[in-house]
């Protein structure tokens, strides 16, 4: 089911704040969810985010607020780096010790359910074969996921498992050594992220080239339309800047 991140009344307020009516919103409802939810690939991809209401909220009548983390299985480059003699086999890079990080494609991760990591004769699977879990509690694991300010996840990995006993590397290459399947989302809708994509809907909805029937009073000049259109985009994107 196709979700949003805002309600429809969430949408109507937003008309209204702008000078329209926003009483015919209930009138069509159809159009205002789909408007809704059309936002929400833009908005994920935009801000590598997802946000979820374990409870929901009271008026979402229309059942679009998500109310559960997202999963996904990225394929990743372990990072290599470091001055190494022209011939020689590329190593792991290092942070924290011996481990090695990889930044997550989306923020907020909470959880891996598959870590497979590329071997000599195959991939196995960390989060079964090894320990791991989460910063600071998996601190000195085999494996952890840490998430920084602003969501920002990264995956740190022991370097010293991707060495042999005489610390060569194991693999020639470490491009796209790695997929991880894995849980991400923040608990938590934010009032600025509800409001920016009412706003965002609302100048959908007020588009001169969209159905205006949605309370708008019929003696507004199309300038007038494009100016609070204008003025709801830019609105949205200055709420939506600190998350970016």
């Amino acid at each position: 089911m196709a979700t949003g991140y805002c309600t429809v009344e969430d949408v109507r307020r937003a008309l209204q704040e702008s000078g329209f009516s926003g009483a015919t919103v209930e009138d069509n409802n159809k159009v205002v969810v789909d408007a809704i939810t059309s936002q929400t690939e833009w908005l994920e991809k935009t801000t590598k985010r997802h946000w979820y209401e374990p409870n929901g909220i009271t008026e979402d009548d229309h059942g679009i607020i998500p109310t559960s983390p997202k999963s996904r299985d990225d394929e990743e480059d372990i990072p290599t780096g470091g001055a190494f003699v022209a011939g020689e086999p590329a190593t792991p890079k290092t942070w924290q010790g011996s481990y090695t990080r990889i930044r997550l494609a989306r923020r907020d991760a909470e959880s891996v359910s598959e870590l497979l990591v590329r071997t000599p004769e195959g991939y196995e699977d960390w989060a079964t074969e090894y320990s791991g879990g989460t910063w600071p509690n998996a601190l000195g694991e085999d494996y952890y996921l840490r998430v920084n300010n602003g969501g920002w996840t990264e995956l740190y990995l022991d370097s010293k498992n991707l060495l042999d006993e005489d610390d060569e590397p194991l693999l020639e290459t470490y491009a796209n050594a790695v997929y991880v399947s894995y849980t991400y989302g923040h608990e938590g809708i934010p009032q600025t992220v509800r409001r920016a994509v009412a706003m965002k809907t609302a100048a959908q909805l007020l588009a001169p080239d969209d159905d205006s029937a949605l309370g708008i009073p019929e003696n507004a000049s199309l300038q007038s339309v494009e100016t609070k259109v204008q003025a709801l985009e830019r609105q949205a994107e200055e709420l939506l800047e600190v998350y970016l």
